[in-house]
């Protein structure tokens, strides 16, 4: 009998082992498509984004400090910079500062295209002034990079769109279908331009069938057992809500302390919270995302862990949960972010503030996410209450089968040699957010690699990416009127 067991266990094992086996053979890595080779970087290119990031368009948190010199003199440089966009473009300033310009195509029958960025940017720290290599806002050109504050997050994006339309329309081409080069002023604090942008284009009864912006990006280093770049296209956003939690308890003098002070439930709040973790879970997207990168590793336990997540999916999720981003994209994140309270070092506060900032997963929504903070500190003195003015529920997905993402596929395998394009859940919020009520066809990716300093210090981007971002817009432009099916 035992014998028995022992040749059905050893039967069962091999015939798991060929399984696994027959799969991780039968998917192949992710193929390579023959690409073209950039062509040439303008040397005006270089200087037209050395003088973007020049001009501080800085979106500082009170929404009224806004230096209207610098955003109006970015728009004075656009129209300078570019003469053939300015003569064959109209344009429309949205909420004083954002702003569509309009391609007109030859086939108004065509759904148009968006391309859009922001050239808003976030302060740069006074504090860290003296850690920056160059001036933050000087533009500097060296022979790899441009530095500067904007030049990944999002002038590049701007430069870039603004650079492959001018380089088309001085061609001589004349798109088929209609192209919206759209413009935000203020993303970076509130995205009410694009908001405005949006309903704009609604009263136009515009609906693109494609929205390309930023979000995704290349790499080349992230993943050591794949050597092939990893392009990350965002086909869908977290969602967005911030909560206060207050607690208000009766203080007193730091001599003579309560058992429980307004501060004591508070942190024990914020520990409950922090101990107890949303569950996570692979979306299809993110169980894609791992087999196009799994297959093409050069490890071959990951490959059959690739080739096989109806067994493996569990390890999938603990190597993906090693690192913050990876971790983010299989669960919603609920974290403190602001914690205040007290006047003076001898009086016992009577209350206690904490802001936690939530970015929720597909199919969640912040009523629960609320649910799950309140089920987490199971306490009826800790108050909670939404705040902000920017929250948001996760958007849509856009599929893969959609015209959008073959669209930026198809670029990618013309101007990047041997890249895996995958899909990705965005854990932040771009502009785009908004125009998914007017389109189903947003996609977020521009061809930068690996940002560098991204609303930190040292932000630059290498020439070649910005050589690759105009070649890549050139690309969307000329194959705009091919249909993707």
């Amino acid at each position: 009998m035992i014998k028995r067991i022992f040749l059905f266990l050893g039967a069962a094992i091999l015939l798991l082992v060929a399984i696994l086996l027959i799969n991780t053979f039968r998917k192949k890595p992710w193929p390579v498509y023959s690409s073209q080779a950039l062509p040439p970087l303008p040397d005006s290119a270089v200087l037209h984004l050395s003088q973007a990031v020049q001009i501080p368009t800085i979106s500082f948190t009170d929404s009224t400090a806004v230096d209207t010199i610098s955003f109006r003199a970015f728009n004075s440089f656009i129209e300078r910079a570019y003469p053939f966009i300015t003569e064959h473009l109209s344009k429309t300033f949205i909420r004083e500062f954002s702003i569509v310009m309009e391609w007109k195509g030859q086939n108004a029958s065509l759904a148009p295209f968006i391309l859009m960025s922001h050239y808003d940017v976030v302060p740069v720290e006074e504090s860290a002034l003296d850690k920056w290599t160059v001036s933050p806002f000087s533009g500097k050109i060296t022979d790899s990079c441009i530095w500067g504050r904007g030049t990944t997050d999002d002038k590049f994006g701007v430069i870039s769109i603004l650079e492959g339309v001018e380089a088309m329309l001085r061609k001589g081409f004349s798109p088929q279908r209609t192209i919206y080069l759209c413009f935000g002023h203020d993303e970076e604090i509130s995205g009410r331009g694009a908001s405005a942008i949006v309903e704009y284009l609604k009263q136009k009864n515009v609906h693109p069938e494609m929205v390309l912006d930023e979000g995704g990006q290349l790499s080349e280093s992230r993943i050591k057992d794949v050597k092939r770049p990893i392009a990350v296209i965002g086909v869908a956003e977290k969602g967005y809500v911030s909560f206060e939690l207050s607690v208000e308890k009766e203080g007193g003098h730091s001599s003579m302390p309560a058992k429980e002070t307004a501060i004591d439930i508070l942190n024990k709040a914020l520990y409950h919270l922090r101990e107890k973790v949303p569950p996570s879970k692979m979306t299809p997207e993110l169980q894609e995302f791992v087999e196009r990168i799994g297959t093409a590793s050069d490890n071959f336990i990951n490959r059959v862990a690739a080739s096989n997540l109806w067994l493996f999916k569990p390890i999938a999720k603990s190597k993906l949960a090693a690192e913050p981003e990876g971790d983010a994209m299989m669960h919603t994140t609920i974290v403190p972010t602001i914690i205040e309270s007290g006047i003076k070092d001898n009086v016992i506060p009577t209350n206690a503030h904490a802001i936690v900032n939530s970015r929720i997963m597909p199919g969640e929504t912040a009523a629960t996410v609320e649910e799950f903070i309140r089920n987490a500190i199971k306490d009826e003195r800790v108050k909670i209450k939404q705040v902000g003015n920017y929250n948001s529920d996760p958007s849509p997905v856009t599929s893969l089968q959609s015209s959008a993402f073959r669209r930026v596929e198809s670029a990618l395998y013309k101007n990047v040699p041997k890249v895996i394009p995958v899909p990705y859940l965005g854990i932040g919020a771009t502009d785009s957010r908004h125009y998914r009520a007017i389109s189903d066809g947003v996609v977020n990716f521009f061809p930068m690699t690996d940002a560098r300093g991204y609303h930190g210090i040292n932000e630059r981007i290498s020439l070649l990416d910005l050589q690759r971002g105009v070649a890549f817009i050139m690309t969307i432009i000329e194959e705009s009127g091919t249909e993707f099916k």
